[in-house]
């Protein structure tokens, strides 16, 4: 489990607050209110009390938060290529969720990415749907020997040819590697990806940002889904 500190603001107020992960899920108590969720756009509240957050409802009575900003600093590991060795910096993201937003017909924008580092400071402030194009603007500004170290950049995680989220909602094949050296394409993915294999926990979701000790950046010859393509 990790922590990230953050500052939530809303209309009633602004908070510091700890939010932990266990690198598929969020979870932090505000206002006396538990709340956990996968994604930004989806932290569902154990209970619901209009006098403290707005919600986006749903038929069973639950609801997850809406209009509010986010700005949280997540550590986020590196890898220096020419020394082979790894690194931890932290990356501050800008996240509003909501009616607040500005992106013509959605409800969360990605607003800026801040990666302070002992050898510089990298930023990328275009609004953004998802925090995958904004880690890959991020590793385009790094030196070339330097790589971003986490689920995003290795070569177990896909994206579902479906379509994903803002953060969250890349999926970890680690378990299944040897099988996922005979995907080339998106019909392989599909096949390899069975409801038995996520209800086995063999493949997961987990966050772009996480990172776990079987990372591996990708070579020329692994394929995978997504729009990565800083290789090893």
């Amino acid at each position: 489990m990790r922590t990230f500190l953050a500052t939530y603001q809303d209309k009633r107020g602004t908070e510091m607050i700890e939010i932990k992960s266990d690198g598929s899920e969020m979870f932090f108590t505000l206002r006396d209110i538990d709340f956990d969720g996968p994604d930004f756009d989806q932290l569902t509240a154990e209970e619901i009390d209009n006098a403290k957050f707005d919600y986006e409802m749903f038929q069973d009575g639950s609801g997850d938060i809406t209009n509010f900003k986010l700005t949280l600093i997540i550590p986020i590991q590196l890898f220096n290529i020419k020394t082979n060795k790894a690194f931890v910096e932290n990356l501050t993201a800008q996240i509003e969720v909501g009616e607040i937003t500005t992106i013509k017909g959605l409800d969360h924008e990605l607003n800026c990415l801040t990666l302070t580092t002992s050898f510089g400071e990298f930023k990328v402030e275009k609004k953004l749907e998802w925090m995958e194009d904004a880690l890959i603007l991020l590793q385009n500004q790094l030196p070339e020997n330097i790589y971003l170290k986490t689920c995003l950049s290795c070569k177990y995680s896909n994206y579902s040819p479906y379509g994903n989220g803002m953060f969250g909602n890349i999926y970890c094949f680690k378990k299944v590697k040897e099988k996922l050296k005979e995907v080339k394409g998106k019909h392989d993915l599909l096949d390899l990806w069975t409801r038995e294999a996520v209800d086995k926990g063999d493949i997961f979701s987990v966050q772009e940002t996480f990172d776990c000790s079987e990372h591996q950046l990708p070579a020329e010859d692994d394929w995978y889904y997504k729009n990565w393509t800083k290789l090893i």
